[in-house]
């Protein structure tokens, strides 16, 4: 019977399941469905894709041997880092996170990457300093030819971790970290979050603001910068580098917006900045709860622009690059996987302030 003639029910060939399923893994794989980098179990997979479980183990059996996955006994199915046939180098890239602000820093590393032949295997460590240490072990221990990553400062602070990435086995690049440690050797791109926090505060001082609170929400990385930056703007206008309210807290609520409030009012502040948007976007609730208005009443100025122009007020932001800082980390890794020997290179890229409707000038009674 030819094959125009086959019945409906007639099964499908030997190895078509198998065949089917391995190419609905590559493709998984592909779409990074599975950013920590390890695979479901044989059972999970079975389950979802209405198979046997021997149909999968043959399906992952065609991705071992192509070099697409490796097994590790005990512990599970992992996506390799080695690159496929025909494109250029793997790059390992960790981050803490999926959400909030990594996204498009991972956006700008993947579209140089693909743009050069090149191929990501991206893990997410969730916070986790554990997690982030074996993802770059197995990365590098599978062949990855370069590494990106943001790595989770602990509380033993970014020393231990430096002295890792300056004898890392394979090429690698930090992102939004490295001017914790001036005399490392380590290469990053990170935002220059001291001159984001100066140019806010001049922002405000054109606007005629010379009694400026700032919120902040506990970072060991970012957190310092911005208030760096704030004490050099103010500084620099010939005002007291320490401004006239500062609270600095590990995660805000709303009670807490209204205290600072309380705060800002007590000492006749008539701005404030924010790092980052959720707090700032607290505190103008806060100010419309108390009937003040933003910006004629009080000026508020976020950090990130993550969220900014999603506030009831649209929210003046500063606003890292974060797309470029992931494109320039991928130029960098691809740049000294090919030239090992070259100089190195440590960049820091300056936010831009995004002004909204949050800033405006400061209020008649207090000129």
């Amino acid at each position: 019977m030819s094959p125009s003639h086959a019945s409906v029910g007639t099964a499908a060939p030997r190895g078509h399941k198998t065949r089917h399923l391995a190419d609905e893994l590559r493709q998984a794989i592909a779409e990074l469905r599975w950013p920590a980098g390890k695979l479901p179990t044989e059972q999970q997979l079975a389950r979802d894709q209405g198979v046997s479980v021997n149909t999968v183990r043959r399906a992952v059996d065609l991705l071992v041997q192509e070099g697409l996955v490796y097994r590790r006994q005990g512990s599970g199915t992992y996506v390799s880092a080695s690159p496929a046939v025909g494109t250029g180098y793997a790059v390992g890239v960790v981050v803490p996170s999926l959400t909030y602000y990594y996204p498009r820093v991972i956006a700008g590393i993947e579209r140089e990457l693909s743009g050069h032949g090149c191929r990501m295997l991206l893990r997410c460590t969730e916070w986790e300093t554990g997690l982030e240490h074996r993802a770059v072990e197995e990365l590098t221990r599978s062949g990855a030819d370069g590494l990106i990553v943001v790595p989770t400062l602990g509380e033993d602070g970014p020393g231990s971790w430096f002295g890792r990435a300056e004898e890392s086995a394979v090429p690698l690049v930090l992102v939004e970290r490295g001017t914790e440690l001036a005399a490392t050797s380590v290469e990053f791109v990170c935002s220059h979050h001291a001159a984001g926090a100066r140019a806010a505060v001049e922002h405000l001082l054109r606007l005629g603001h010379t009694r400026i609170g700032y919120a902040e929400r506990i970072s060991p990385h970012t957190a310092p910068q911005v208030r760096s930056g704030l004490a050099v703007g103010l500084e620099r206008a010939g005002l007291d580098p320490a401004p006239v309210v500062a609270t600095s807290l590990r995660r805000w609520t709303g009670q807490d917006a209204d205290r600072f409030l309380d705060h800002l009012l007590r000492q006749r502040a008539t701005a404030a900045l924010c790092f980052a948007d959720r707090e700032a976007s607290l505190l103008v609730g806060a100010a419309r709860r108390r009937g003040l208005r933003v910006p004629e009443d009080l000026s508020v100025v976020g950090y990130d622009n993550e969220v900014a122009d999603l506030c009831e007020v649209p929210l003046t932001a500063v606003a890292p690059a974060k797309a470029d800082i992931g494109r320039r980390a991928a130029e960098l890794v691809r740049a000294r996987i090919a030239h090992p020997d070259a100089p190195r290179r440590q960049e820091a890229l300056v936010p831009e302030l995004v002004v909204r409707d949050s800033t405006g000038p400061v209020p008649r009674l207090h000129r």
